[in-house]
């Protein structure tokens, strides 16, 4: 923030004129400060808040101060990119304070359509509309960078800011636009829990530009693949179709993801055939195999949403199991008959559980290494071996707390080396899964993301020197950690 500001302009004893005329300058200066003051911007809107006078004046500041504040929303966001889960206090406390101006600015603005002045012209009350819808996606989507849940009461007020947009008296044909709320749920049907956060980035940027590709509807559209259903009445975000039906009594309406979906494919096959991401309008990320990850995901959530393959039974006899993160400490941990000595182990409580996957609840060591989409080693109680698994999401209610869900990629692996192809230098660890049929049709190789470019590579086995050249690889995951190919047989 630039030095010369109006310093607690909003808690000063003046004159409402002498008052009005700090804020616009404050105001003024903030187009041009290089970071947000939250602290600060928060006085100013409690002293807009409190303000009684003039209507029209107190509209005019809130939307000078909701434009600059959107235009350095998102680089402030970028600090979230490379955090930790869980989050440190002091980071917690920041992100409460952030959420909480957000709802705050959210709520100003919904005291304004309770103005006569505003309710005499919609095209204004639209406006408003779509700014309050715009506070309330940032604040479920920080929740989502943080892995936290979505505050109580946020979606509701977000279905309700919908309905009451759809009853203005707009001239014949004009479609409230409130894309911030098609990008809410977009973003929801993508599963962001299952994105790590510089993902998640790219995730709503994408959700952004395919907002105008959904349309609203009280009849269940034909394709029951991509249709999802919200009740607005009610305190949560929406549900797939093909997960749960509609329940008796509900007044819902549909949406469907379909054009999305073709979207994000026609994108990846452009890249795939040699288009940049800036030829196509997309974030830097698209170039990179972890971008072209998350569109193959988004293809997928917004085109045939997954059901679970097997119930998931709770645990009510507190289950333990050990937990290696990072494919370089798996490959360790496998080399060496001591190798738990050697690396983190934390330890983990069994919440739920599948024939392929689980759920765990943190109980002690070092969770630091833990990341969405990265494998991990794990061996629950009586087990006699180490399970291969992803980390496909997590949640983390307060610092203390933290939950993850897992799924088994295979039952052990191979722990193996990338060998350069001139230099035959032995570099970089990967971990060979054998073939199961219960899991995959065929071995597979995970690798570091970026490491393998095309569909060959040379790798040396364990503490082998003989190299094993491999061809016909083939993506079958990708994300922003690793990388897993099939491999032709």
């Amino acid at each position: 923030m630039t030095p010369d500001h109006p310093r607690n302009c909003a808690t000063h004893a003046l004159t409402d004129k002498a008052r009005a005329r700090a804020i616009f300058e404050y105001l003024s200066l903030l187009q041009e400060a290089e970071t947000l003051d939250i602290a600060e911007l928060e006085k100013i809107l409690f002293s807009l808040r409190a303000e009684t006078g003039n209507a029209e004046m107190r509209q005019t500041m809130l939307e000078k101060l909701f434009i600059a504040f959107r235009a350095h929303l998102k680089p402030f966001l970028r600090r979230f990119a490379d955090i930790r889960i869980p989050l440190d206090r002091n980071f917690r406390h920041q992100t409460g304070i952030l959420q909480g101006f957000l709802d705050n600015l959210a709520a100003t603005h919904e005291t304004l359509l309770e103005d006569d002045s505003v309710r005499r012209q919609p095209e204004i009350a639209l406006e408003i509309m779509e700014r309050i819808a715009f506070c309330l996606y940032q604040h479920i989507y920080v929740s989502h960078l943080v892995v936290a849940p979505v505050q109580t009461g946020i979606w509701q007020r977000l279905h309700g800011i919908h309905l009451s947009s759809l009853r203005l008296p707009l001239a014949p044909g004009r479609q409230p636009p409130l894309a911030s709320y098609r990008e809410a749920l977009l973003l929801a049907a993508a599963q962001p829990t299952s994105c790590a956060a510089h993902e998640l980035e790219f995730v709503a940027e994408y959700a952004h530009k395919c907002a105008d590709t959904i349309f609203f509807t009280t009849e269940m559209p034909q394709d029951g693949n991509a249709v999802f259903w919200v009740e607005p009445t009610h305190d949560f975000a929406l549900f797939a179709l093909t997960r749960r039906s509609l329940p008796s009594g509900y007044r819902a309406f549909y949406f469907s993801t379909a054009k999305a979906a073709e979207r994000s494919r026609k994108d990846l096959e452009a890249l795939d055939a040699g288009a940049t991401a800036e030829s196509l309008h997309l974030p830097k990320l698209a170039q990179t195999p972890a971008g072209q990850g998350a569109l193959r995901r988004l293809a997928t959530a917004w085109s045939a949403p997954g059901k679970r393959h097997f119930p998931r039974r709770r645990q009510a006899n507190h289950r333990r199991a050990r937990l290696c993160a990072g494919l370089a400490r798996f490959r360790q941990l496998l080399q060496k008959k001591d190798g738990e000595s050697e690396v983190d182990i934390s330890q983990w409580m069994i919440i739920n559980e599948s024939p392929d996957g689980y759920a765990l609840m943190h109980m002690s060591g070092t969770i630091g290494h833990v990341r969405i989409g990265d494998v991990v080693a794990l061996r629950p109680d009586a087990n006699p071996g180490w399970l291969v698994c992803l980390v496909r999401w997590a949640i983390s209610e307060n610092p203390e707390h933290i939950e993850i869900g897992l799924q088994i990629i295979a039952l052990d692996a191979i722990p193996a080396s990338l060998v350069d192809g001139e230099s035959r230098f032995v570099h970089t660890p990967l971990l060979l899964l054998p073939e199961y049929p219960s899991l995959r049709s065929a071995s597979a190789l995970v690798a570091p993301v970026g490491t393998i470019t095309g569909d060959r590579c040379a790798i040396r086995l364990g503490g082998s020197k003989k190299t094993r050249d491999l061809s016909g690889l083939k993506v079958c995951e990708q994300n922003s950690c690793i990388e897993m190919f099939t491999l032709a047989e």
